[in-house]
């Protein structure tokens, strides 16, 4: 199990999320597991995120 594994689950723990409360669960508590996923499938290059500066992964700019 990897260490981002272990991390989604602890965050599910967190906010009461399981496969037996899903249904159950409020639209806010599920939108706020569904960005933390999003931005951490973003932050390891999986998906498309925001590009911050000082990012690595940006091009960098040319020129004075």
């Amino acid at each position: 199990m990897s260490e981002f594994e272990v991390y989604l689950a602890a965050e599910a723990r967190r906010l009461n999320l399981s496969p037996l409360t899903l249904d159950w669960a409020s639209p806010e508590v599920l939108h706020a597991y569904c960005q933390l996923v999003m931005r951490e499938l973003a932050a390891r290059g999986l998906l498309e995120g925001e590009v911050e500066i000082g990012c690595h992964a940006a091009a960098r700019a040319t020129g004075n």
